[in-house]
Parts: C-alpha cells; structure tokens; sequence
C-alpha cells in the first residue's frame, strides 16, 4: 500500500489535486496534450482567418442593402413575422437591498496549489492510523476492516459499518478522481471532520485511510439519522426532543463558523444523526465551506428542498452567508415537527420557485405547539435574510433557553421508541 501511495504522490504534480488522478493517466494527458498542440494552433489559425472572410462579406453585404431598407418603416418595428419574445425565468426580480454578508470563506481557490500539496502530505503521512476512544492501530489496510452492514450514502460516497478487531466503526468509503470538483469535495469532507473532534456535536472521526483507488474516512457509529426516524415512527416527533436537537445543532454550526470559519450548506435531517445514549451530532460535509460555491453541484447533492431563498435568487449577485443554513433548519424543524415535508411539488423547479414565490410554512399553536416554538421556526424561516437571527441570536431564543433547562433525555426516549416500532412491526 505504501508503494502505491507513493506513485499517487509522484504522479500528475502539475496539478493541485494531483495526490486525486492517477499517475499513468495524468502522464498521458499530459502526452496527448503535448502531440495535439501543432493542430490546435493550426486550428486557430484558420479559425481566425474563415473569421475574418465572413466579417469582410458581411460588411459588404451591408453595405449593397443599404439602398433597400424601407424609408417609411417606423423605427424599433420588427420585421419578423412572428413577435418576438424576450426569454426570462418566471423567478421575479423584484430589487432587494445588499445584504451585509458574514465573512465566511466559500472557495477552495483560497488555498494556494502549495498549500494543497503541503496539506495533503501531511494527511498522506497519517494515513492508515486509527485512534478510537483512545485505542491506537497503526499501518490500517482497507482488507483489516470487517463489513457488517450498509449504512447509507453521502453526498460523495457510501458508508457502512464495520469492525476493527472487536471495535465497531462506520466507514464512508470516496472514490478517488481526476474531476477536480470531485476532488474538491472529497478533500473538504476530510479536511473538516479531521479537525473538529474536539466539538461534541460533530461526528467524530477516528482517522482514514489512502489507497490507489479509494479513501476511506473512519467515524464512530451511530444509531440513526433523523430522517429514518421520521419514516419509522410515520409522526412528528415531541416539542421537548425537537429542543434537544435544535440546540445541538445550533452548537455544531457556531461551532463551524466561529472556530473554522466556514457553513454547513447541507443542514437536512438525513445529515443530522443520533446515538444509543441520545446525543445528536451533525455529519456530512461534503459540500460545506471551502468548495467553490455552485448551484448547480449544491443542486445535485440533493438538498435544493432545504435552500433558502437567496440561494435560489435568478440575480446571482445577492450572496449569502450562515443564515442559510439558519433556513434549512427551520425547514427541517418543521418536518421534523410535522412528520412531513413542508412542500409539496412535482418538480425541483416547482419546488425552488415555491420556496421563493410562496409564504414559508410556520407551526401553529393551535396544532399544539408551545407559542415560544412557534415563534421560534417563525424567526428561523424569515424570507429576507436580513430579518433572520444569526447562530448566537438563536441560542438567546426562548424556545433554546427553555430547552437548554430541560432534564429531557433523549437516549431513553429514542429506546423507548425503538422498543415501541418494533412491537408495531411484529
């Protein structure tokens, strides 16, 4: 294996996410790139001089026209005989004010190509260390880890759960690649979960694992998402547990923002997990932070039902920052509350043109909610991002207030339950 990490070190080193293309390919890119170069030239070449014929025809084809435009026809009437019409999003662009936007870094073009190499070297010396409660295993292979089940998947590769003599552990397991974008993703999700193990609301992480073809990221396991909670129980879940997971939640975002300066941009409840003891941590940063910040791969992580407004704005201009995330946990909240998705559309763009178009779902008090709950998913769901708390507004909230006084324990209650769907499914 160290054999192999070397060659994915030597080769393809014109590139900053050389350590993700394999080598013999890179070689003969850079092969191909260098035989084609004659033609491409040439290529231009004549491309620039058929240019320039068609312009001199053109101009002279004005000119012997001249003489034939009507005199009498009025000016700005089109002489097409079907009216034409200009082609615009149905998103309306009503003008907003700028928003004063957090600094908050959302490009991996922030790091230079030399801070990428030496970043990765330092992750390539550590590859293959475990350290899991403690316990430390040195010179880990792919082939020393036990499969016992699927988990699921993330927003760049699968994960399932394993065993490491006698130690379980949930393994997300990312496919190498020469698309840089890819590549980005795959070294964000490392790079974030590697350096926040001291915050007890993320996932922790027990180390990784580099081969050829693969990285394997090694995590501790958890019991379930919410989101396969909602689908088992078919209800809401209780106002008091919502608080709980709130509350973590709201810590693991500050917790980004204020000690790594960087956002989420996937809060869902399927990236939102809880343990047998009840504590609740967020995980997946596939798309988080330092990726350059495209719709159209946000989009395809499959969390566009979760965006907020500005994200969806036609005027890319606007920006965003943290509230965002401050959004889609509101959205999720609602679901979470609700036992459904706040939405109801056949199609992403019918989806992302409610989100923008419509008013935002709010909790009622007479569903049984408390008025400081309420009010709270209020807060979190205000379409002008201006008029939305930021992470230290929510946590001075009642509703957090309240449910940071609360002696509820949620690992007991998530027992219970298990114990209840079981008997259900018997």
């Amino acid at each position: 294996m160290h054999r192999r990490n070397r060659a994915a070190e030597d080769g393809g080193s014109s590139s900053p996410y050389h350590f993700l293309v394999f080598p013999l390919q890179q070689r003969l890119i850079e092969f191909e790139a260098r035989l084609s170069a004659p033609f491409v030239f040439l290529r231009r070449w004549r491309s620039k001089r058929s240019a320039s014929a068609r312009r001199s025809r053109s101009t002279e084809g004005r000119r012997e026209n001249r003489s034939k435009i009507d005199p009498n026809a009025q000016p700005g009437i089109s002489t097409c005989p079907v009216p034409r019409k200009s082609f615009e999003m149905l998103l309306s662009r009503r003008p907003r004010p700028r928003p004063t936007l957090d600094p908050v870094s959302t490009s991996s073009d922030s790091y230079s190509p030399q801070e990428v190499a030496d970043r990765f070297e330092h992750i390539q010396k550590l590859s293959g260390r475990l350290n899991i409660n403690g316990k430390i295993f040195e010179h880990i292979v792919p082939e020393d880890l036990e499969m016992v089940c699927e988990l699921g998947e993330g927003v760049s590769g699968n994960v399932t759960k394993c065993r490491l003599k006698n130690r379980a552990l949930a393994v997300k397991r990312m496919k190498r690649t020469d698309n840089h974008e890819e590549s980005k993703r795959i070294f964000m999700d490392l790079e974030v979960i590697r350096k926040c193990n001291d915050c007890d609301y993320i996932v922790k992480c027990y180390g990784y694992i580099i081969t050829f073809e693969h990285l394997f990221i090694c995590m501790e396991v958890m019991a379930t998402c919410l989101d396969k909670l909602l689908q088992r129980r078919k209800c809401g879940l209780p106002e008091q547990i919502i608080g709980k997971i709130t509350l973590s939640v709201v810590y693991a975002l500050d917790y980004l923002k204020e000690k790594h300066k960087i956002m989420h941009r996937d809060i869902k409840p399927s990236n939102i997990l809880l343990d047998w003891h009840g504590n609740i941590k967020l995980c997946d940063f596939g798309i988080s932070g330092k990726l350059i910040d495209s719709k159209a791969i946000t989009m395809s992580a499959g969390c566009a039902a979760y965006l907020a407004p500005e994200r969806i704005q036609a005027d890319s201009g606007y920006g965003y920052d943290v509230r965002a995330d401050v959004w889609s946990l509101g959205i999720s909240i609602v679901q979470l509350a609700t036992g459904k998705f706040p939405y109801e559309s056949s199609t992403p763009f019918e989806l992302m043109v409610k989100i923008r178009e419509e008013q935002p779902p709010l909790l009622n008090p007479d569903d049984g909610f408390s008025r400081e709950f309420c009010d709270f998913v209020r807060d979190c769901l205000h379409k002008d991002m201006t008029g939305r708390p930021k992470f230290k507004d929510l946590l001075e909230k009642p509703f957090l207030v309240r449910s940071a006084a609360e002696q509820t324990d949620v690992g007991q209650w998530y027992q219970e339950e298990c114990t209840k769907m079981e008997v259900d499914n018997a």
